[in-house]
């Protein structure tokens, strides 16, 4: 991996320190054509405040420590409906009904119920330690909900020593069910795992307005089948394992796909030694939910987290993981990694027939990435349609077999390739660029903005690329293609050339200006006869140097910014006309000019 560098910068983003990986200094460059929601405007490459007014709110927190949590009185337990029975510090709670909990209890609430039974604990400010098993353990009910009471802090702590070996008796959480669990309520709800897993259920795992912080050896948070989170606020801390896990991947008895977790509202952060969110199936995140609550997602894994003394580079430290698919389609989410950030398997067999996809989707959250390998990797298939991506710095940007760029916003740094077409499944890669805004940067050495180990095809959008910055003498350029390169609408450009001159459709015009290096060429464009690396000259013969750049001329309006010097430039667009004058400004620096006197023209 080469030496990491930011090579631009975003709007209001903070300093995020991501340890072994540099850091991430998000600073201030205008967006392009992004809306509040994350969607593209009319005119792609614009600067937008809408831009800025999305980074503003973004923040990473430190993980703080959990709640103070202050429970005084002689523990009781009162219900009107429901029955149960005490036999010395242990309350076994054997029916349906509400039962209400309050003061400090060193023993255990067991619920052994009917297997339709529903049990609801309301938690008024109680705090249970127990160290023999489980301190809530369910092991029959039809469906157990913990509330936790507005206005109240509650305790539950397990005090067992970390598992070695299984014991089918124990159960494998501070709190474990066999059954459904909902976790509710305003109030707050601190779990300390010491055994296994924070919250573990063998079911499915839901979590509505709950503030709900919990600490685990394992994983924070477990829902065998499934995870739903509709809203709250909730902090998992997995000291050496994943911070949210599903299991399952059968089909239920109404032909429910096990496996998935959903979050759709609410504040969560995720701090893990090993990964952030690891689905066996799906990994769903969308603001679907009657509260319409914004979604809030932050992960932070291996060398990023608070336990990271427990980090070994050998385990998987990812950030988003699934099996299946990742599909991201609101809220604001900000990931830092070890691993990959966001990673999506091919291949996986399923208990419910069939094999993984190894998708990602992108179609209207906003998300934010560092990563010590791949900033996103899809085995198989990358699809942004809306929304933001910022990788502001990985190995591999974004690494797909076909990578689908409809709309939105998508900025890339990668200290590797920034966009990689890698071959991952038996198909050709392939990258097609129909829309939005891609704005793509990399390191020095032998790297390349866009990097298909097939196909390039551009038919709309607007792409910004850029080879290596520096005299590394690298075979770097805006655009290495093994397959077949083809533009045929939209605006490419691309900084220190391509190695391949694309294909272009009769509507698409070309412009470009090149500086001589010593393996001569202007840089790989039209008429270069193949590769060309004009990067190797003296840096201050540069052309052009950082800063913000407006391109403009006719119906073309285009705004970006470089973080470094390149030497050569090249535009293919069908927005550009003939007989149209030109200008590339960088601030109020007229760079170049040109009138577009024909299909192709070298700039002078």
């Amino acid at each position: 991996m080469k030496k990491n560098k930011l090579l631009w910068a975003l709007a209001g983003l903070p300093l995020l320190a991501l340890a072994g990986c540099g850091s991430i200094n998000v600073a201030s460059s205008p967006a392009a054509g992004t809306s509040e929601t994350g969607g593209t405007s009319s005119q792609p490459g614009q600067t937008s405040s809408s831009w800025s007014e999305i980074n503003s709110a973004v923040s990473v927190p430190e993980t703080s420590s959990a709640p103070v949590v202050d429970v005084e009185g002689d523990f009781s337990i009162t219900t009107s409906d429901g029955t149960y029975a005490k036999n010395g510090s242990v309350y076994s709670i054997t029916a349906a009904g509400t039962y209400t909990l309050a003061g400090e209890l060193e023993g255990q609430i067991l619920i052994e119920a009917s297997e339709d039974d529903e049990v609801v604990l309301e938690l008024n400010g109680v705090e249970i330690t127990y160290g023999q098993d489980s301190p809530i353990k369910a092991v029959t009910a039809g469906k157990v909900e913990i509330s936790a009471k507005k206005d109240t802090s509650n305790n539950v702590i397990d005090t067992r020593s970390v598992k070695t070996v299984d014991v089918e008796t124990q159960g494998e959480g501070a709190i474990s069910a066999d059954c459904d669990l909902k976790l509710k309520g305003s109030g707050t709800l601190v779990v300390t795992g010491s055994y296994n897993n924070g919250v573990h259920t063998t079911k499915d795992l839901t979590i509505q307005k709950q503030t709900l912080y919990v600490t685990a050896p394992n994983n924070a948070l477990k829902g065998k089948d499934s995870i739903t989170m509709t809203s709250g606020d909730v902090t998992a801390i997995s000291k050496n394992g994943n911070g949210l896990k599903s299991e399952a991947t059968d089909l239920s008895s109404k032909s429910k796909q096990r496996g998935t977790i959903t979050i759709s509202g609410g504040t969560l952060l995720v701090d893990s030694c090993y990964d952030g969110i690891d689905a066996a199936y799906d990994l769903i995140v969308n603001e679907d939910n009657d509260e319409s609550l914004a979604t809030t997602i932050t992960v932070k894994t291996g060398k990023n987290s608070k336990n990271s003394a427990n980090y070994k580079s050998s385990t998987s430290a990812k950030g988003l993981k699934a099996a299946n698919s990742i599909q991201l389609a609101a809220g604001t989410i900000t990931v830092q990694a070890s691993d990959d950030a966001v990673h999506a398997n091919y291949g996986d067999t399923f208990e419910s027939g069939g094999t993984g996809l190894g998708n990602v989707s992108v179609s209207g959250a906003n998300l934010y990435v560092a990563s010590g390998d791949d900033g996103v990797h899809a085995d198989n298939t990358f699809t942004i349609s809306n929304g933001v991506v910022v990788v502001s710095n990985a190995g591999e940007g974004i690494e797909a077999n076909h990578l689908a760029f409809e709309g939105g916003s998508t900025y890339v740094y990668g200290t590797d390739d920034g966009i990689n077409a890698s071959k991952k499944i038996n198909q050709t890669p392939t990258v097609v660029v129909s829309g939005g805004y891609l704005d793509v940067s990399i390191g020095t050495g032998d790297t390349d903005g866009i990097d298909s180990n097939g196909n390039f095809s551009m038919t709309g959008g607007f792409v910004v690329t850029r080879g290596g910055y520096g005299s590394s003498g690298g075979m770097s350029t805006g655009l290495d293609c093994d397959g077949t390169a083809s533009i045929t609408g939209g605006t490419f450009i691309s900084f220190n050339g391509v190695e391949m001159t694309p294909t272009k459709g009769s509507n698409v015009l070309y412009a470009y200006y090149g500086t001589t290096g010593n393996q001569g060429g202007w840089g790989g464009g039209p008429g270069g006869g193949g590769p060309r690396w004009a990067n190797t000259i003296a840096s201050s013969n540069y052309k052009f140097s950082s800063g913000t750049y407006t391109l403009s001329g006719g119906s073309l309006s285009k705004t970006f910014k470089n973080e470094y010097a390149y030497s050569s430039f090249l535009i293919y667009s069908s927005e550009l006309t003939t007989n149209t004058a030109y200008t590339l400004q960088n601030g109020s620096t007229t760079v170049l000019s040109w009138t577009q006197s024909s299909a192709s023209v070298q700039i002078s």
